[in-house]
Order: C-alpha cells, then structure tokens, then sequence
C-alpha cells in the first residue's frame, strides 16, 4: 500500500482546478488538496457536476454517468471527454455567470435573510426570465444547487464553518464536524462503479485518494471517491449516489 498523506484546501477557484472554461458551469471544485507521497507531492482536486444530468448516449472512454478521467496538467485538470454527456450544458453555461455574478452582490443578504431554496428559485426564475430553460432541461435542479454550494461556500468563508447550510438558512442545528475528505479504497470505487470496470486498463495502478460527500456541499447529490495514477498523471473521478 502506498504510504501517503494529504493537506485539503475547500473551495478553490475554478481556475485553480481547470485548465480551460470548458466545464465552467457544469462542474463545481469542491475542495483541493496537495496529496504527498514517498515520491511526490501532486495537487489533485475533488469536483462535481451535481445539478445536471446525464444523456449516456454521449459517455466516452473518459466520461460517462459513473465517471470522469482528467489528465492532470501542472496540478489542474485537463478535460478529454464529451460535454454534450450533461444534460443542458448549454443552458448551464449562459446562467451560471448571472448567477455568480447576483451572488456576488446579494450573497450576503440572501444569508442575513435566511432565504430558503424555494424561494431563490422563484427569485431568480422571475429575475433572469429563465422559464423558458425549464423546457429544455432541469432548471429547478440546477438552481437549487448553485445555491446550497454557494451558501455553503459562503458560510465557510465568512465563519470557518463547514457543511453548514441546514444551520444557516434551515435553522438546524450546527452540523457535525467534518474531516471534509474520508477515507477510501479502490474497492469502494469498483463497488461504486457497480462492479463495472472503467474502461481503463491500468486500473490497479491507481491509488484511493479519499472521498467527498455531495450533501455536505450542497445539500444531496452524488458523492466522489477520487483515485490517482501516478505513472500516468491522472485523476479518475467516481461518482455515485449513497
């Protein structure tokens, strides 16, 4: 077993983990981490692409609904697959700056005022004139997303305080403390994966990185378990519903 160690860094920038705008609006960076080995120390990322949906008629070798393979490029990842696999990843891509970008400017109210996620929807459906994407793709679920991320990274910014979303808006109690990456194994993987190999043919040379859990960055969703080849310099993210 490869002896390793890891300091873990929430909420990078998306242009700390990507190489290019390609997956903007379409994956979330949920925390970063320098990942240390008797060999190397190697800066690999935890992401999500919680708020789409999955169209498997587009999956690839690199890219399917269990999956994504990132070739890892200076210590950001390198997408090589299809992103026609996210359902209205078009859609995606033309809200998600008005979206950041109202975040930006009432982040701090919507916090202050306790706004559920029912209610930014209706807000920013009315706001933005978005009915008409509801058509084409799962406006709802996208927005509800966008929004519990970023309440969640909020919160932490402003109070060190994680997974904090149910405290903050909910009125829940105050969450319990996360390690934000648990432990996992290339079997926890495989088992993810429902016993379906990836289509990649070295897969015992990767190593179990860790695991992410979707609900503490959001509020549901999928989680991760991230896998790293060293030889290859590649980062094989798996995700799947628990």
């Amino acid at each position: 077993m490869q002896e390793s160690s890891m300091k873990i860094f929430p909420y990078p920038s998306f242009e700390e983990v990507f190489t290019d705008k390609t997956l903007e609006g379409v994956f979330y960076p949920l925390c970063s981490i320098e990942y240390v080995t008797k060999e190397s120390v190697v800066k690999l990322h935890f992401i999500s692409s919680n708020g789409l949906w999955m169209d498997e008629d587009f999956a690839t070798k690199t890219n399917t609904f269990s999956y994504t393979l990132f070739n890892v490029v200076d210590g950001r990842y390198q997408f090589c697959g299809d992103i026609r696999l996210y359902k209205g990843f078009l859609q995606a891509k033309e809200i998600f700056p008005k979206l950041v970008a109202d975040f930006e400017a009432n982040g701090n109210s919507y916090l202050h005022q306790k706004l559920s996620t029912e209610a930014y929807i209706t807000k920013q459906i009315s706001t933005f004139n978005l009915s008409s994407y509801a058509k084409t793709f799962d406006l709802e679920y996208y927005l509800q997303t966008f929004y519990e991320f970023s309440i969640n990274q909020l919160y932490y910014r402003l109070h060190h305080e994680f997974a904090a979303f149910g405290a903050a808006i909910g009125g829940f109690g105050k969450a319990e403390k996360s390690p934000i990456v648990y432990g996992a194994k290339l079997e926890d993987a495989m088992e993810a994966l429902h016993s379906r190999q990836p289509a990649i043919e070295d897969i015992q040379d990767y190593h179990a990185v860790g695991q992410v859990i979707g609900c503490e960055f959001f509020t549901d969703g999928n989680d991760t378990i991230l896998l790293y080849n060293a030889l290859k310099h590649r980062a094989l993210c798996v995700n799947f519903y628990s």
